[in-house]
């Protein structure tokens, strides 16, 4: 009867009405921060959610010193929130709390000045405390209830939820989910590896497909030098022809940089799968030919830099066959553990923003802005050119990341605004074309000092920024839009690469590379399938995953795609032409293709790598 009387006190109900409107402020100035408006449909159910675990909050918030530290962190979790919507267009996720307080993160990523909207969320939860107390001068005394209230209601909102992190939820009711997944994490991870590992000791040919390697080990005479740019947040998506294909709206549009390409003869693929969110995650697919972590902790790079993991990785191999190899970024080399990753993968030279000192001081943030950062290995990359017979160097940016710094330069040219709520997201937009002006610029000097006469030319993204749909809650992948173009050191060797509307991915491009320059092998220890390798009757399957949103993907080729939770307990089926992946997924009631036992044995097994010394063979 307790709860019956609680349920009919008249102050609980004015506590959730209050809470509702307070969130619908909330929305409004997260949406006014970061210009990412969520799917309409499922908001005002998730903020009625909200509204009721904030009633209880409310409630219990009883003494001085906990109505501090409710303030508190309500304003801390919209400040964290708002950013993480700006940069990413999900909410940020609990398990990632650890990396977030990494030194280098924090001076690039959060202290910036989105982060002067602080005292305005304080002053917004501060408010939310005061108006309760106003029009509820005798709180309830029903601690208990209000427990009950509020983990009930979370509880029901995960149980409800396939992604805690997308726009559409609630921040306070999704992060307060989040809780016990992030408690129950290690088990869980422990439970799937048992499964993984006892229910089938061989895996099927269905699973086998996951994993095979694809190449034309062709006999090359005349092994080209290699140049791989990866440009930071990039997603095939922001080039016209591309989201015309697919008929979706990107936030970002770059005609000036696909014609470049066009007229430089690169070859623009058209269904590029990135394979998962974050930098570390996509280079050491793009480096080393296997899938990345998929887990919520990303420790394969940090792995093989404490010597404890040893694949055998493309840099490597060509550095065996005579290659001087270089990787060259804009960002600190400590982060991620890339001063150590990057010579155990094969690099000879690897440099960061410690090559960009003036007067013994490093750039400030994340590293030199685009126009510096491309004037400076231009010049070194024609001494390089001069000095080595066959060199192979990659590149990354980091103007194009969260806070989007151009050392003050703002786009020369203004494309036509997209008909989505733009002012929020133009220092996205202006960074993308700054880098676009300075990459084109790059590629221009290369060209004209001769250094592109004999080089293999790939343009690809370490992770994907995706498309900004108008219904983009509805749509898997949207995390996983890649990008990939590539220029052979002959305009007639495009004939020899695959058609662009061939559905690719980031663990295609060392196989491409090794391909290309004549030292792939035909055992390779490595998943994907060269660009170089003919067509086959047999279309292939992909593991992938969005660590942003939480979800996990099964893909096959012929035209299926399973879209499930982190767990891997619910999944939902969609379908697409394989011609057309982004434009035409859809979905349908059709059974998983694959058994619970085979989910986790297949993301179990993408977790696994060699754990003694690799040897590489000339």
């Amino acid at each position: 009867m307790s709860v019956y009387r609680a349920l009919q006190d008249q102050r609980l109900g004015l506590t959730v009405v209050l809470a509702f409107f307070w969130l619908l402020v909330v929305r409004l100035c997260l949406f006014l921060q970061s210009g990412v408006w969520p799917e309409t449909g499922w908001l005002l159910l998730s903020d009625a959610a909200g509204a009721v675990t904030v009633a209880g909050l409310l409630i219990l918030a009883r003494s001085f010193w906990l109505r501090t530290a409710l303030v508190v962190a309500l304003g801390c979790l919209m400040t964290a929130s708002a950013m993480h919507l700006a940069a990413h267009g999900t909410y940020p996720r609990l398990s990632m709390i650890s990396k977030g307080a990494d030194p280098v993160f924090l001076a690039s990523s959060v202290f910036n000045s989105q982060l002067l909207m602080l005292p305005l969320y304080l002053g917004l939860a501060w408010l939310l405390v005061r108006i309760y107390r106003w029009l509820v001068p005798i709180p309830p005394r029903r601690i208990t209830f209000a427990t009950l209230l509020v983990v009930v209601t979370t509880g029901l909102y995960l149980a409800a939820s396939h992604s805690l992190t997308t726009s559409r939820n609630n921040l306070v009711a999704s992060f307060l989910a989040q809780i016990p997944m992030a408690l129950m994490a290690p088990a869980g991870a422990l439970v799937g590896e048992e499964v993984a590992d006892t229910t089938a000791p061989e895996r099927s040919q269905a699973e086998r497909e996951f994993f095979e390697a694809d190449v034309a080990s062709p006999d090359v005479p005349e092994p080209p030098n290699v140049l791989l740019i990866m440009v930071e947040g990039l997603s095939a998506g922001y080039f016209p022809s591309v989201s015309e294909y697919h008929e979706l709206t990107p936030v970002v549009s770059l005609p000036e940089l696909e014609n470049k390409l066009a007229e430089t003869g690169f070859r623009l693929y058209r269904n590029t799968l990135s394979m998962e969110r974050q930098t570390d995650r996509g280079t050491f697919a793009i480096l080393c030919g296997q899938y990345p972590d998929f887990q919520r902790l990303s420790t394969k790079m940090r792995d093989v830099a404490n010597g404890e993991a040893f694949p055998l990785c493309m840099p490597e191999l060509l550095r065996s066959h005579g290659y001087t190899t270089a990787y060259w970024q804009a960002a600190p080399l400590s982060y991620m553990s890339k001063d150590r990753f990057m010579p155990r993968a094969g690099f000879i030279r690897v440099t960061g923003s410690e090559a960009f000192e003036r007067d013994g001081e490093t750039p400030e943030g994340w590293g030199p802005p685009d126009p510096i950062y491309f004037a400076n290995v231009a010049k070194r990359l024609r001494a390089l050119d001069q000095e080595a017979p066959r060199w192979m160097v990659t590149l990354l940016n980091v103007g194009t990341h969260h806070p989007f710094d151009t050392g003050g330069k703002q786009a020369s040219s203004e494309q036509g605004e997209p008909p989505l709520p733009t002012e929020p997201l133009q220092a996205r937009r202006n960074a993308m074309q700054v880098m676009e002006q300075s990459l084109i610029a790059f590629l221009d000097e290369m060209d004209q000092a001769g250094v592109l006469d004999n080089t293999l030319v790939i343009l690809t993204s370490d992770e994907s920024g995706g498309f900004v749909r108008q219904d983009q809650e509805s749509f898997p992948l949207n995390g996983n839009t890649g990008v990939l173009a590539v220029k052979p050191p002959r305009p007639e060797a495009l004939d020899e690469y695959a058609d662009r509307d061939r559905i690719v991915a980031q663990l295609d491009i060392p196989l491409t590379i090794l391909d290309a320059t004549g030292t792939s092998k035909p055992m390779i220890a490595m998943t994907g399938r060269s660009l170089l390798s003919g067509e086959t009757s047999n279309p292939r399957d992909l593991l992938l995953a969005d660590t942003y949103t939480g979800m996990k993907f099964f893909l096959r080729e012929s035209g299926e795609l399973l879209a499930c939770t982190e767990s891997l307990l619910r999944c939902e089926t969609w379908t697409f032409e394989p011609g057309r992946l982004f434009g035409t997924l859809s979905p349908t009631d059709s059974e998983p293709f694959l058994t619970l036992a085979q989910r986790l044995r297949l993301f179990g097994e993408s977790a696994r790598m060699p754990t003694g010394p690799s040897v590489s063979s000339e």
